[in-house]
């Protein structure tokens, strides 16, 4: 955490574990207060109904959250450097083991008999509402003053190309915290051996001037041609590594057959397989498409005829988890773009996007070249909302091959993007990817949910408040549906 580290270099972990502290017990003893009152109307009346027996246990409690603050709570991540999805797990899973302490305790005691049941379940359920809320009221306070933990801003430099003096003036104009040197191409210089010896004596001499004027410096890695990125690296038998490719395994869901890979994997393996996959076609499939190849087998039958079909919906990775794959995760075309495009801002790799309006096109061009400078944006075209005629078809797919493009994102919406691309399998000489609703996200056009809804699986929900006339019916038809079928699975199985 860059601005803490300034102030309290290595501390702000045990800071941040102290606040929390704090917070949990006035939590605790706000649950306690509210509790009985809501339970006797009036904090007067406490006397009447135990009064020492409630102390007893507020006392306890207290002593009951540090143990579990020291047994639980330090061992894991503090409270501002996760979202507040994975802060109100750990707060449930905390409390749980602070109420399974009070009610062994209340019993152990026998004093369960005189304390009120109302008042345990108020007190337990409150706790974790005014702990939750108090959480993030201080996670809000800390980010808004120190930034993001881990959110470090770098300056990013080619080994390469930069000037080592103007490198030291814009790190200090940018009042930067760190240098982050980009080693990639270092391996494929082109020329005699002296050109490879002048590009190490080019970066040894970077790193001695960023060394002696006390810059923090990192240097980035390189596998066969790929900077690594997060995301991608797994520890294997005492070793840092990445995927050589996406593992040949797939799962199958009514039917249709899922890769399995994280988002930065799966861009890493088509990065490097452009070539064999020109002519072919990726699919990212949710549960509402996965529920149209179970109704429609000419559907699932495109779905499989793809290279690649990823799982663009939570309970789909979910399942490839449970049956233990590990690294597996949601793969949403949306993220999957953005990896992409993030990682291809070399200009080697060309794109073309077919699909959506002219309006969002032309906003989506301006945001990429905008957020990723350097990327190679070899057309864009935008179809008729109608068939179009065989001679028309010829002029678009000659557009594309012209265009020298690697790949040609298709957001056409499904099913009619994969059907598209299944009928223009081996013409288009690019690996086309079926993205849908990416092209409004990326250009602005359209405002996707929140990380954290994402995270529980629940962006379909967002979506579906924001356009509900459009939605309703297929998310709701579609949901019902797939719990359906799934219990027909596990019935299945069971015989």
């Amino acid at each position: 955490m860059a601005g803490l580290e300034r102030k309290a270099p290595g501390k702000y972990q045990n800071i941040v574990y102290k606040r929390t502290f704090v917070i949990d017990e006035l939590s605790i003893i706000l649950a306690f207060v509210s509790a009985v009152t809501i339970r006797y109307q009036a904090i007067i009346n406490w006397v009447d109904y135990s009064l020492g027996v409630y102390l007893s246990m507020i006392v306890t409690v207290f002593l009951f959250e540090i143990i579990v603050h020291f047994s639980y709570d330090v061992k894991r991540l503090p409270i501002v450097d996760m979202d507040p999805i994975d802060n109100m797990i750990k707060l449930i899973k905390s409390r749980a083991l602070l109420i399974g302490l009070s009610v062994a305790y209340l019993f152990a005691t026998q004093k369960s008999v005189l304390a009120s049941r109302k008042v345990v379940i108020y007190f337990m359920t409150l706790s974790v509402v005014y702990g939750y809320v108090l959480r993030m009221l201080y996670r809000r306070r800390f980010i808004k003053k120190w930034g993001v933990p881990g959110d470090i801003k770098a300056l990013v430099i080619n080994a390469l190309r930069e000037d080592t003096d103007d490198v030291l003036k814009r790190y200090r104009d940018g009042r930067y915290e760190c240098v982050v040197v980009d080693v990639a191409g270092m391996d494929s210089v082109e020329g005699p051996v002296d050109s490879h010896q002048g590009a190490d004596e080019k970066l040894d001499t970077l790193l001695r001037k960023l060394e002696e004027g006390k810059i923090r410096t990192y240097l980035t890695m390189e596998s066969a041609g790929y900077t690594v990125r997060p995301g991608i690296v797994t520890d294997v038998a005492g070793f840092a590594t990445i995927p050589a490719f996406v593992r040949n395994d797939r799962i199958g869901v009514f039917g249709v057959d899922y890769s399995i890979a994280r988002v930065e994997e799966a861009v890493h393996h088509v990065i490097g397989h452009l070539s064999e996959l020109k002519g072919r076609y990726i699919c990212f499939s949710n549960v509402h498409t996965t529920v149209m190849a179970r109704d429609d087998r000419e559907y699932a039958d495109i779905l499989n005829d793809a290279a690649f079909v990823f799982p663009d919906g939570t309970p789909i990775a979910n399942r490839q988890k449970n049956k233990g794959y590990i690294g597996a995760e949601r793969v949403a075309g949306p993220d999957f773009m953005r990896n992409m495009f993030r990682d291809t801002q070399d200009g080697k790799v060309a794109h073309y996007f077919y699909g959506s309006t002219e309006e969002t096109l032309t906003r989506l061009r301006e945001n990429l070249e905008k957020k990723y400078p350097g990327i190679n944006i070899k057309g864009m075209y935008s179809p008729p909302f109608r068939a179009l005629s065989p001679e028309e078809d010829a002029e678009v797919v000659k557009r594309i091959n012209d265009s020298g493009a690697d790949i040609v994102w298709i957001g056409l919406g499904a099913p009619k993007q994969e059907k598209w691309m299944k009928e223009h399998e081996g013409m288009i000489n690019a690996v086309m990817m079926g993205v849908g609703a990416g092209f409004d996200f990326h250009a602005g056009t359209a405002k996707r949910a929140p990380l954290w809804v994402q995270k529980i699986g629940f962006e379909w929900l967002f979506r579906l408040f924001t356009d509900p006339k459009r939605l309703f019916k297929r998310y709701f038809a579609t949901n019902i549906k797939f719990i359906w079928y799934s219990f027909l699975d596990r019935l299945r199985l069971k015989k």
